[in-house]
């Protein structure tokens, strides 16, 4: 019996969308979403980029994840019509 594995939704992506995708330039390369959802799941990111970032200068370290400069860029990237 063959399984299939659906897409997650994009709701489940925003909530970790690392989990997903390995840099932000990903999701704005990703043709299965919309330029809307592009830009949600990028928000997201950048919000744990950000969450993440004060984790480390209060000496909590988390995750390694990509930066919040990275996510930045790609959110151009989507702007700029890519």
């Amino acid at each position: 019996m063959e399984t299939r594995t659906a897409s997650p939704s994009i709701e489940t992506i925003i909530k970790d969308p690392a989990r997903h995708y390995r840099a932000p330039c990903d999701v704005v390369a990703d043709t299965r979403l919309s330029r809307g959802e592009k830009r949600r799941v990028l928000e997201s990111w950048a919000l744990d980029a950000q969450l993440i970032a004060v984790a480390d200068e209060e000496n909590m370290a988390g995750p390694q994840r990509p930066e919040l400069r990275e996510v930045k860029l790609a959110l151009l990237e989507l702007e700029r019509g890519r």
